[in-house]
C-alpha cells in the first residue's frame, strides 16, 4: 500500500471516530430529554448557555473538516492513480 491510503484509511478512521466521540454527549442529553429526566442544570442558567456555539467552536469545526475534507481529496487521488493511470 503507499503512503496515500495509508494516510487516507487513517484520516477516515480518525474521522469517523471523532464524530462518534464529540456526538456522545449530545446524544446522552436527547437521550435524557426524551426520558424527561432532569438535567439538574437547567434551573440554574437559561437553555442558551447549554446549547451555545460560540465562533471559537466554529472555526474549530471548519479547520477540522477542512483537515479531514483535504485527506479524504489525498486518498481518493491516491487511489485513482494507482488503478486508472494505466488508463
Amino acid at each position: 500500500m503507499s503512503t496515500g491510503i495509508i494516510l487516507g484509511l487513517g484520516l477516515i478512521t480518525i474521522v469517523f471516530c471523532f464524530y462518534i466521540l464529540l456526538n456522545i454527549p449530545y446524544w446522552l442529553l436527547l437521550l435524557n430529554k426524551r426520558k424527561n429526566i432532569s438535567f439538574g442544570l437547567q434551573n440554574k442558567y437559561h437553555k442558551w448557555v447549554y446549547t451555545s456555539d460560540d465562533i471559537l467552536n466554529k472555526i474549530l469545526k471548519l479547520f477540522i473538516y477542512s483537515l479531514y475534507g483535504y485527506g479524504i481529496y489525498v486518498f481518493i487521488l491516491e487511489i485513482w492513480s494507482k488503478f486508472f493511470q494505466s488508463l
